[in-house]
Formats: C-alpha cells, sequence, structure tokens
C-alpha cells in the first residue's frame, strides 16, 4: 500500500469493484462510487477513482500528467499486450497512427458492402422458418462479428472462437488475484498459442491488415515487433467488446420496445441508436492511469505517484451529463458524444470498425424485424474490467 496520505476531503471508500457482487451489477456499484464525489479513494486497492463525465474527460486529455505507461495492478502479462493500451507519446503514437491507419479510412470503405452482405446472410438464415427464438449474444452478434471481423484481419476460419476466451482474459487482467481471476486467464491460455501464431508475418495474407501492418514495418514507420503486438492488441480487445455491446444493444431494444417502433418509422436514427446504445452500456468499466503530477479534480487533488481508474461504465449514467440517464432512447441529443471509447489521444483504435459492424447489422434488422421481445432473463457477463451480456434470449418476429 501506498504511504502517500490520502488529502482531506476526498472521500475514503471502503467497498470492493472487483468483489463478485460489484462483477454481477457494475452498473449500480459504479454508479454508487460516482455520486461520493468526482474524486473517491479506494482504500482496498489504494487508487483514485475519477467518477463524473466531465472530469474523466477532463483527465482523459491530460496525457502529460495521467500517464496510461503505469497502472495499478499491472504487470507484464501475455495476455496484455505491451503497445496502445499501456503507452503515452511519442511511442503511442506512432503505434496508434499504424492502427488507425489499417482500420479506418480505404479498409471500412472497403468491407462496408461485404459487412452488410453478411449480416443480411445471417438474419435470412436466422428468419428462413419465420419467428426465431434465438441467444442474441451467440446466434446473432458471435456468429456475425467472428466472421466479418476476422475476414477483415485474414485469419483463418478454424479458432476462431478462441478470441472470444483470449479477449476475456485480457479483460480480466486488470485486477486483484482471485481464484474467478485464476479461471479465466486458464480459459485463455487455452487461445494463447492460436493468437501467437496468428500475428507472425508469414501467416499474413496478401491484403489483410496484419500483411498492411508488416508493410508499414517494411516502410520503416513502426518497428517489426510493435507490428506483431498492435496486431495482438487487435485480436485482444476487438471481439469480446463488440459481441457484448452488440448484444446489449438488443437486450435495450427488446426492454425498450416504443424506441424500437420509433427507430422502424425512422431508419435514419440507426447511427444515434447505436451510440446510445454504447452510452447506455458501454464495453469497458474503466480505464488505469498514473498520476506522474498532482492532479485537480473539482476541488480536491491526487497527489503525484497515485494509481488512478477513470471509472467510464458510470460516466455513461451520469445525470450532471444526461438527462434521465437511465433511460435508453435512440433519439437522444448525444451532443458532446459519450466516453465508451475513450477520449483523445487514447480514444479506441477500433472504434470505427466496431460502429460499423454494429451499425450495418441494426439496419438490417430494422428493414427485416417487426418486434424484438425477450423470452428469458439476460445474463450480464462477469468481467472486471468490461461490461457487456453473454446472453440475451428473444423472440425476432419478421416484418409482414
Amino acid at each position: 500500500m501506498s504511504t502517500i496520505p490520502v488529502p482531506a476531503g476526498i472521500p475514503v471508500f471502503d467497498g470492493d469493484p472487483f468483489s463478485m457482487e460489484a462483477l454481477a451489477d457494475p452498473i449500480g456499484f459504479d454508479s454508487k462510487v460516482r455520486e461520493l464525489g468526482p474524486v473517491v479513494y479506494i482504500s482496498r486497492y489504494d487508487y483514485y477513482a475519477i467518477t463524473q463525465w466531465a472530469d474523466i474527460q477532463k483527465g482523459l486529455r491530460d496525457w502529460r500528467r495521467i500517464s496510461s505507461a503505469s497502472r495499478p495492478f499491472y504487470e507484464p502479462n501475455p495476455y496484455r499486450p505491451t503497445v496502445l493500451v499501456l503507452e503515452d507519446p511519442p511511442s503511442h503514437t506512432q503505434n496508434k497512427g499504424a492502427a488507425m491507419a489499417v482500420l479506418s479510412g480505404e479498409n471500412l470503405v472497403r468491407f462496408e458492402e461485404y459487412f452488410a452482405a453478411e449480416a443480411e446472410r445471417l438474419v435470412n438464415e436466422i428468419l428462413a422458418n419465420g419467428p426465431a427464438e434465438i441467444d442474441a449474444f451467440h446466434d446473432l452478434s458471435v456468429k456475425y462479428v467472428l466472421k466479418v471481423f476476422p475476414d477483415m484481419l485474414g485469419l483463418p476460419e478454424e479458432g476462431r472462437e478462441l478470441l472470444l476466451k483470449f479477449g476475456d482474459g485480457v479483460f480480466n487482467v486488470f485486477g486483484p488475484e482471485t481464484e474467478f481471476q485464476k479461471q479465466k486467464l486458464a480459459g485463455a491460455a487455452l487461445a494463447q498459442d492460436w493468437v501467437e501464431r496468428n500475428t507472425y508475418r508469414e501467416v499474413q495474407k496478401e491484403g489483410s491488415v496484419g500483411w498492411q501492418l508488416y508493410q508499414l514495418a517494411d516502410q520503416g514507420k513502426l518497428p517489426e515487433e510493435d507490428a506483431r503486438q498492435i496486431l495482438k492488441s487487435i485480436f485482444g480487445a476487438g471481439f469480446d467488446t463488440t459481441t457484448a455491446s452488440i448484444a446489449s444493444m438488443i437486450r435495450a431494444l427488446a426492454d425498450n420496445p416504443a424506441e424500437w417502433e420509433k427507430l422502424k418509422a425512422n431508419p435514419d436514427l440507426v447511427d444515434n441508436a447505436w451510440e446510445e446504445s454504447i452510452r447506455y452500456y458501454p464495453a469497458s468499466r474503466f480505464g488505469g492511469r498514473y498520476a506522474k503530477e498532482a492532479v485537480e479534480v473539482g476541488e480536491h487533488t491526487i497527489p503525484q505517484g497515485a494509481n488512478i481508474l477513470m471509472m467510464w461504465l458510470g460516466s455513461g449514467r451520469d445525470h450532471r451529463k444526461y438527462d434521465a440517464p437511465d433511460t435508453y432512447l435512440v433519439d437522444r441529443d448525444l451532443t458532446g458524444g459519450h466516453l465508451s471509447f475513450g477520449f483523445g489521444i487514447h480514444t479506441c483504435a477500433g472504434n470505427l470498425v466496431a460502429r460499423l459492424e454494429a451499425r450495418v447489422l441494426l439496419r438490417e434488422l430494422v428493414k427485416r424485424i417487426d418486434t424484438i421481445e425477450l423470452t428469458g432473463e439476460p445474463r450480464q457477463a462477469m468481467n472486471y474490467q468490461a461490461f457487456g451480456h453473454e446472453y440475451v434470449p428473444v423472440r425476432l418476429t419478421p416484418r409482414p
């Protein structure tokens, strides 16, 4: 534990954000912490939580004082790639630029039509015999995402399901060593060899994202090992969160039939409906940082050398930023956006791909589906750092 005294006035919280109770209801838990104050000292783990939307956004801008290069609970780990999430400029600028170069622009334009065709094919398959009862996570989101994005990356068909186990491991590295964490990492270990094997230059298909990263290395724009680590970062963060977020979106629409009717009546709201979904159900609870200097948060000061958590799950429900934050509205005015993909230089490098995947699929559903009804109790995934649903039983009724 730190010997740095907690500044007077900062609320001290002795709850455990990694307890099974917290993981079962992270929105409720993190919202409780948020309402204690803009910065809260979590005594059990000796870190300071920045909890409210405006302060988190300000902190994400301040990378010179609030560093990503060191963070709570961080130990070198095969499931946590060493670039992007654990870097500050200038190395972050180079590697983030490389990742953005292959995950945006022409690549997205080139693959959008393919994503749409696969969304149509999958929905046709689901509705082949009329109304269908499915699990929106496994039967819709996983089938779709594990088809289109690995194809974009040039990955082999066999073994793709291991990406979800690997991603689950990545997002459970950040936290205390418990039996829960050990079980999650044991599952990820099954995927480790497959992931490593598919990051090397010699297996990349010409024109794929991996091939393009190695081309950037050949051009001297980044070290070859960083090309491999960036690809590993994409494997770790590009699937687990996207599949869970799309399933969470379906749950939100099933829970709010009036919003689904609104969306059917005005399909131009599709993009906004996805952004509202990711605000309402962010894919990540928090991100870790380190105070290189003392940092002011409202009337309080986080001391130099302190560990910090940016609590963006709770920020999506912050009433200081959003009217009726616990209400899902497909036409919500999201001027100013949300923090679910981060902000500033640490905005998620794959956010444009995730957005495209989700929007394309939602457009197809709006075009084809009349009603979405829950047929059972959805189940949220238990995870230290990620958030989303792993089971969403629904009945999809096609339009007449």
